[in-house]
């Protein structure tokens, strides 16, 4: 009875255990082609055949560095001389709603941003009724969750001290509104540069899917019905 107890037990535990790593990879995956730039992987602005690679825009380019901290190259977005020019970056995926995505990746200026001077960055996820690769052409922007890098005009967001890399992410859940229903997301990369400091550099960048609630609904249960014929088997 005892050696049944226990093979019980560990057949719940393994269950459990292979659940919790199947949210885990879900969770690590990450969904950007060259995130580290390191192929220099670019793709057309638009991107009607979803080619991989970074959607440029606005003067934003991959360049060779040497004070990166990961990889040879960065994306690198000039400041053009202030005037609200906005060079940036995209890839567009599949989402469907109630997924939870992550953007993250780590900035670095040479420069010294004015205390509330609006030069700053921002990593944005933008959800579309369209599918991809031709969302924001094809469909209706849904919603935008972003988070500044650097000194807003208006505060807020994440400093960026001079010649020092910072990580920075943003979570956004796809949601449908209305008869509207998501059908892609955007990860952006975008430069707001209204004075002529806004020289910024983009490494390590990552996108993934948070693990559904019911992945993890479906490892509670596995442990609790291995516990519940254990409780069972002994009594």
């Amino acid at each position: 009875m005892e050696k049944r107890v226990k093979q019980l037990l560990s057949l719940a535990c393994a269950g459990a255990f292979t659940l919790a790593m199947a949210g885990t990879a879900s969770a690590q995956g990450n969904l950007l082609a060259d995130p580290e730039f390191t192929l220099g992987l670019t793709a057309p602005n638009p991107n009607p055949t979803g080619i991989p690679g970074w959607a440029n825009f606005g003067g934003a380019s991959i360049v060779p560095i040497g004070f990166g901290f990961e990889g040879p190259n960065a994306l690198y977005t000039p400041d053009n001389g202030g005037g609200y020019s906005v060079p940036g970056t995209y890839q567009d995926f599949a989402a469907s709603a109630g997924q939870a995505f992550v953007f993250s990746g780590w900035v670095y200026t040479p420069n010294n941003l004015p205390t509330l001077g609006n030069d700053f960055a921002i990593l944005q996820l933008s959800f579309f009724t369209g599918a991809p690769p031709s969302n924001y052409a094809g469909g209706t922007a849904l919603s935008v969750y972003g988070v500044n890098v650097g000194q807003p005009a208006g505060g807020g967001g994440v400093p960026l001290p001079q010649g020092v890399w910072t990580y920075v992410s943003v979570t956004g859940t796809a949601l449908n509104q209305g008869l509207n229903h998501v059908n892609s997301v955007g990860a952006y990369i975008l430069d707001i540069n209204a004075d002529a400091n806004a020289d910024f550099y983009f490494q390590s960048m990552s996108l993934t899917v948070v693990p559904e609630p019911s992945t993890i609904a479906l490892v509670l249960t596995s442990l609790a019905g291995g516990l519940l014929i254990i409780r069972k088997r002994r009594s």
